[in-house]
């Protein structure tokens, strides 16, 4: 994979950065939120120069589904906590908790589970901001635009679709 350069701000709180995977065959993508508790890093691909200093603390990796270790050992052995969600493993990253796990996140972030997408894949709800930061279950492919994960991905494609209508904040 090629290393992605800096994040860039999306929105205030929000930074983004992306590189292309050959073996993937598209852009992967991570995001920072910020929170009240430092900043919450989403599926890390790994950064050319690291987490640029000046930005403040890195409070935790999260990981919105099994398919989305990527970086994350890189994070882990610089002491920084990952979550990940519940039942499933991450290749090399040492989760230090699972998003099923009740107490512990920073009150303005909540995991919310959707059955039916990747294995494990959990969307996560910043309403102070407002923002759900989605693993798969909603993708945004060149050329495609917004979409919900193609069907062939999808562990039951009916299912996730129910999870996204019901489970998500109506505001979303």
């Amino acid at each position: 994979m090629v290393l992605a350069d800096g994040p860039h701000a999306v929105i205030p709180g929000v930074l983004s950065w992306a590189a292309f995977s050959p073996a993937h065959k598209v852009e992967l993508r991570s995001h920072a939120v910020a929170t009240g508790e430092g900043w919450l890093v989403l599926d890390p691909i790994p950064l050319a120069a690291g987490w640029p200093d000046g930005l403040g603390p890195v409070r935790a990796v999260i990981l919105t589904n099994g398919n989305h270790g990527r970086a994350a050992d890189a994070w882990s052995a610089r002491g920084i906590p990952v979550w990940a969600p519940d039942g499933v493993e991450i290749d090399d990253a040492r989760v230090t908790r699972r998003h099923g796990e009740a107490d512990g996140f920073p009150p303005d972030a909540f995991p919310v589970a959707l059955a039916g997408g990747a294995p494990g894949e959990t969307a996560w709800w910043f309403p102070r901001i407002p923002l759900v930061a989605f693993g798969d279950a909603v993708v945004n492919l060149e050329g495609r635009g917004l979409e919900l994960l193609p069907d062939r991905y999808c562990t039951d494609p009916v299912r996730l679709r129910r999870s996204i209508r019901t489970r998500l904040p109506e505001r979303f």
